[in-house]
């Protein structure tokens, strides 16, 4: 599943920590340091198992405890709208 930053949230980078903000919903979501990596890593490749692989290699964490809680966050963000995976953001070749 790719995913995309939704085109309405704005981000700010907080000493490390985050906050995250849907300007069409309202909807306000504080993310941890390990949290903000992963929206940067979301936000760079769009792809979980990219960021968990990265994650792995940065964190001392073991990948079954890293999968369950980066899908965790993932289906939080989904629902609120913080993040997509619209098939309309697929790029389309030329």
């Amino acid at each position: 599943m790719r995913l995309y930053i939704a085109d309405d949230v704005v981000f700010r980078d907080l000493a490390g920590e985050s906050v995250l903000l849907n300007l069409s919903t309202g909807t306000y979501f504080g993310l941890d340091a390990v949290g903000t990596r992963l929206w940067h890593l979301i936000g760079e490749h769009g792809s979980t198992a990219l960021a968990i692989e990265t994650l792995l290699t940065e964190y001392d964490v073991n990948e079954p405890r890293l999968q369950k809680d980066v899908n965790a966050l993932i289906d939080q963000l989904l629902a609120k709208g913080l993040l997509t995976a619209d098939a309309e953001h697929t790029p389309t070749a030329h």
